[in-house]
């Protein structure tokens, strides 16, 4: 009797090792072992699995190995006892035909599980390619055509890396959801598919998609009501319909849309960006809190879009002139750039409620057909700071008198206003225009400004044209501000300490939020542009035009502010064509050409107590052209204490420039410093990478930093310099500093002297 117990026992195990086998961290149940057989229908096998895996005591494992498996329909319902995995790594096939189907079917369905882990290299193949010809959307068909997989009321879970493919309808529902993340999966159909979201989520809360690819025939994120706290990042979209909020309001007692984030995303050939879209004649709902932040649109149709009055084939007829009673609220739209397929760029169509607290900032989207970009709106007034490209709702009072009443009128205005300077030559003797004001403000400089020759009346530091304390200034417009200076060039002011009486062109003192566009400072007595105390201002497609005779003409002079950038401009003049000032922190100039002129300079630093530190500061893609200096960074022998940090100057072209690399810390113009006692600026992280063309100085790499406080960190790579010079080779000197060469240097390595 013992005897054949112990055979009926070892029976026993020997069935329970052929269908579950026991890793370190759970049960595995293999399909393969229930039956299921690549090229074969595993519906039944897959069924018996899951049930069993379901109802095991600890954490469980359902593996699909590599190949191709039929499935009719998957319907895997839980609660399950344990934690539960479903590894797919071959490919699960569906019927080509939706027969069978009734109207919210899954073909995959996961229900009520909590703790659940999809998971693998293999495919949901919906097969939907007989299908998509239906145009289901417009025949009210996609009732009867399969969702690839739903996921109704699965919380704490996580679908990883498996791919969805040619879906019937849409490729993921999650309803009713909790904590469940989409990581690295991606979706495939072509843009023809029709009605096929990528991922539509609806009445959940916390849920995450982060780096995946989404190509399909609609919108690749689609937002239904009910969702709260939804984030989605790092997801790559096209083709597609975009990443949509919506469409809301169709239905009777939808609940509130609320926290959705929409970051660092990328949109290709798609037919809308980031879209919100509520129904003409809606019922009363609610949608707020919604962000889409720095998006990058190639070739985008629709790059930003409000549309409450959204009716696809004109399915609400009865309904069309009822306005949607969807309130939209706090919807920021920021750093969004690339290029638009539609002349509209931004459209903001608001409904019956007008849309509250919406923030457009850093847009910059160019239009591929002929002529701007432009914008529609309705029913908004947005928040508008930073570059803004196309200019977003001209609701504006225009302004037309003297330079003076004028911005006092504007500046007053409780809306956004435009004080315009038309085509022509118009004298000014100076002009202080004060904020704060009560809107944005624009200024279309379309003519010249032309100041008196004779700087007299002037004092220290003072603007001949100064902006002061204003929040979303933008000026722009393709004029001029002449400043008249070739009277006081020969002075040789720096020498003879007679700068100080020379009115700066143009002074952005504490101006915060703006963009200066496509405006040309011209022959200033001193410095062109000054930018003291500013925050998030951009200069675009500035022209800075002086001789390079010009003493003391710096192009655009940074100081003790945070988040300027320059881009996309052309400065001659003669002197630095952009200098850092103390204080100046996450500071980017990028694509500029500079020269003639004395180059870009960091510094100089320590001449003055109490100094602020410089931080965070890129030079990018820019070219110098006959500059007697090209990238530098310059401070005081004798200096008070001082720091700079994080400077980095990549990928610069030089053409027949002196002093291509400098460091200079024992700068003293004219001899009136103290050489003997070091400076005392600790320099650190320091980069020189991928700087290249022809010099005339043979020094290439000079590097002199201070015996007192040596340079720290400092990189030198792939540096290709050729000497034009009349005779004698390349070289580079290093004083105080180790620098670490990588990648191709020419000249050799820095000599130390």
């Amino acid at each position: 009797m013992d005897l054949q117990r112990n055979t009926i026992d070892a029976i026993i195990a020997l069935l329970v090792f052929l269908t579950v086998s026991v890793s370190v961290n759970c049960l595995t149940f293999d399909v393969t072992k229930y039956g299921g057989k690549p090229n074969s229908d595993i519906s039944q096998a897959l069924a018996v699995a899951w049930k069993d895996a379901c109802a095991a005591p600890s954490s469980a494992k359902i593996v699909i190995p590599k190949g191709l498996y039929k499935l009719r329909k998957g319907y895997f319902m839980g609660p399950c006892k344990s934690p539960i995995e479903f590894e797919l790594e071959g490919t699960l096939q569906a019927p080509s035909t939706a027969n069978g189907f009734q109207k919210g079917d899954g073909w995959v369905t996961f229900e009520r599980i909590n703790k659940l882990s999809v998971y693998g290299s293999g495919t949901f193949d919906g097969q939907g390619k007989n299908s998509w010809g239906t145009q289901c959307a417009r025949t009210n068909y996609c009732g009867q055509l399969p969702v690839n997989i739903r996921l109704n009321y699965v919380t704490n879970s996580v679908i990883k890396s498996v791919t969805s493919l040619n879906s019937k309808q849409f490729h993921y529902i999650v309803y009713g959801g909790e904590n469940l993340s989409f990581k690295n999966v991606k979706i495939i159909a072509p843009e023809d598919s029709w009605t096929t979201d990528g991922i539509h989520i609806g009445r959940s809360t916390n849920i995450t998609v982060t780096d995946s690819i989404i190509k399909t025939g609609d919108d690749c994120i689609s937002i239904g009501d009910g969702t709260k706290k939804l984030t989605i990042t790092r997801v790559t979209c096209g083709p597609g319909h975009g990443i949509s909020v919506g469409s809301l309001g169709r239905y009777n007692n939808e609940l509130p849309v609320q926290s959705i984030y929409v970051r660092d995303c990328t949109f290709k050939g798609s037919t809308n960006g980031v879209r919100i879209k509520t129904w003409q004649g809606s019922q009363d709902s609610i949608a707020t809190d919604m962000h889409f932040e720095n998006l990058m649109m190639y070739n985008v149709q629709n790059p930003i879009i409000i549309d409450q009055e959204y009716c696809p084939w004109n399915t609400c007829n009865n309904v069309k002139e009822k306005p949607s009673r969807v309130k939209l609220s706090k919807v920021s739209f920021k750093n969004i750039r690339g290029t638009s397929a539609t002349a509209v760029g931004v459209k903001l169509i608001c409904g019956g409620y007008s849309c509250q607290n919406v923030e457009i900032s850093g847009i910059d989207l160019k239009y591929n057909g002929n002529g701007p970009t432009k914008s529609v709106c309705k029913n908004v007034k947005p928040m508008v700071s930073g570059y803004v490209n196309p200019a977003v709702c001209k609701q504006c009072n225009t302004h037309k008198i003297a330079l003076s009443n004028a911005w006092k009128q504007a500046c007053a205005s409780p809306t956004q206003s435009e004080l315009r300077i038309p085509k022509g030559t118009f004298k000014l003797k100076r002009a202080t225009l004060n904020g704060p004001c009560k809107a944005p403000i624009k200024i279309n400089l379309q003519g010249t400004l032309q100041a008196p020759s004779d700087p007299a009346g002037f004092k220290d530091g003072d603007g001949w044209v100064t902006f002061e304390r204003i929040d979303k200034l933008t000026l722009m417009g393709g004029g001029s501000f002449d400043g008249q200076g070739k009277g006081v060039w020969g002075k040789h002011c720096s020498q003879g300490q007679y700068c100080s009486k020379l009115p700066i062109n143009v002074r952005f003192d504490y101006v915060t939020n703006s963009i200066i566009q496509d405006v040309i400072s011209r022959d200033s007595k001193q410095f062109h542009i000054n930018v003291l105390g500013g925050q998030n201002i951009t200069f675009s497609r500035v022209r800075v035009d002086a001789p390079e005779d010009s003493a003391n003409t710096d192009g655009i002079h940074i100081g003790r502010s945070n988040g300027v950038n320059i881009i996309d401009s052309i400065i001659q003049t003669g002197d630095d064509c952009v200098s850092l000032g103390d204080g100046s922190k996450q500071i980017t100039v990028r694509n500029v050409t500079c020269g003639p002129g004395h180059g870009f300079s960091i510094g100089s630093l320590g001449k003055y107590k109490d100094e602020k530190p410089v931080e965070g500061v890129l030079f990018k893609g820019c070219t110098m052209k006959n500059t007697m200096n090209g990238v530098r960074i310059k401070t005081w022998p004798d200096s008070t204490d001082g720091l700079a940090s994080n400077m980095h100057f990549e990928d610069i072209n030089m053409e027949n420039v002196g002093n291509p690399i400098l460091i200079d810390q024992e700068y003293c113009p004219w001899n009136n410093c103290n050489k003997k006692v070091p400076s005392k600026i600790k320099l650190s992280n320091v980069s020189f990478k991928n700087i290249h063309g022809t010099t005339t100085s043979s020094i290439a790499i000079n590097l002199i930093c201070s015996s007192g406080y040596p340079c720290q960190n400092v990189a030198v790579e792939n540096i290709d310099l050729k000497y034009n010079g009349p005779e004698g080779r390349i070289t580079s000197q290093c004083k105080n500093v180790k620098p670490k060469t990588i990648g191709k240097q020419n000249p050799p390595p820095c000599i130390a002297i």
